[in-house]
């Protein structure tokens, strides 16, 4: 595996003193040359414009002062290597660590971050066709995957209760939105947010499908004793993103049927890999959520408490 890449690797024209392939993230390998440390990316189910894309984007995103993983050119002045049906791309590797330790001071910065990613992509206009990303349908086509089995009916369940969200989410504005805002995505260095990574996949929504995939992907990775405490993270990370730019009534009113449509595609998907355990568990977890006045409520918090 390793001895290709190095083919690879020299359309940048550099020489390797170590490479290995990340345990966790099967498609990245981590490159150790010049002294530094690189990431050597296979992206799959891409294409070149989605790359160039990529490269626009977030050269664009830097002229703002946004510290964002963005891709090297190569010597052929190129952000990307194809090997037969692979591509390829190459990022060197920003300052922090993953966010992990969710406080309230963590969690405000990351929303902010956000908040100012969005102001940004606003006003971006892509050079190439960008995909809407369908939140709904990957749902849907899990409940018909797994219809016959109880995870599937239980989920369909909640999909039948979730009345009038759509067509409000289908009116709010749609713009560039980074479409993979993940705690493993945001680097921390202390409380702060020190760079953001993954820019693979660049999609149009309204921005609260950002905030709902972060939050979702918060609350699947909570520790069971500390769920006690999700409610406070998410006021905490709100208070981050609406420091620089207001929600309307219609989107904090739909943001909880975001979060839920995350969490069921989560909890479908590990079922469906034979993670049944986590995945049914996941389920119970959405349905006290869906049940939970405070978890609605959280959403339609005062200014007094964003302050």
């Amino acid at each position: 595996m390793i001895e290709p890449l190095q083919d690879i690797i020299s359309h940048w024209g550099m020489d390797p003193t170590s490479m290995k392939t990340l345990l966790l993230h099967p498609y990245v390998t981590e490159v150790k040359a010049e002294g530094k440390t690189f990431y050597l990316k296979r992206r799959v189910d891409s294409s070149i414009e989605n790359r160039m894309e990529e490269l626009y984007l977030t050269s664009y995103l830097m002229s703002h002062h946004l510290n964002v993983e963005s891709p090297i050119l190569t010597s052929s002045q190129l952000p990307y290597v194809k090997e037969g049906e692979q591509i390829y791309s190459l990022y060197e590797a920003l300052e922090g660590a993953p966010l992990t330790d969710f406080s309230t001071d963590s969690l405000t910065n990351a929303g902010a971050y956000l908040a100012t990613l969005h102001l940004i992509l606003k006003e971006y206009r892509c050079h190439y066709e960008a995909k809407g990303w369908e939140i709904e349908r990957h749902v849907r086509e899990w409940v018909k995957e797994l219809g016959s089995e109880s995870i599937g009916r239980r989920g369909q369940g909640i999909l039948s209760r979730m009345k009038g969200w759509g067509s409000v989410y289908e009116c709010l504005p749609h713009q560039f939105v980074h479409s993979d805002y993940n705690p493993g995505n945001i680097l921390m260095k202390g409380w702060e947010v020190s760079g953001l990574i993954d820019f693979e996949r660049i999609r149009t929504a309204p921005r609260i499908t950002d905030i709902g995939y972060f939050l979702a992907g918060m609350l699947k990775a909570v520790q069971v004793e500390k769920k006690d405490h999700s409610i406070n993270w998410i006021l905490a990370f709100m208070k981050g993103y609406e420091r620089h730019d207001l929600l309307t009534e219609g989107e904090k009113r739909i943001l909880p049927s975001i979060v839920i449509l995350f969490l069921l595609q989560y909890a479908f998907f590990t079922y469906y890999k034979g993670y049944s355990e986590a995945g049914t568990s996941c389920m119970g977890f959405i349905e006290e959520l869906f049940a939970s006045a405070q978890f609605h409520g959280v959403f339609q918090y005062e200014k007094e408490k964003l302050e």
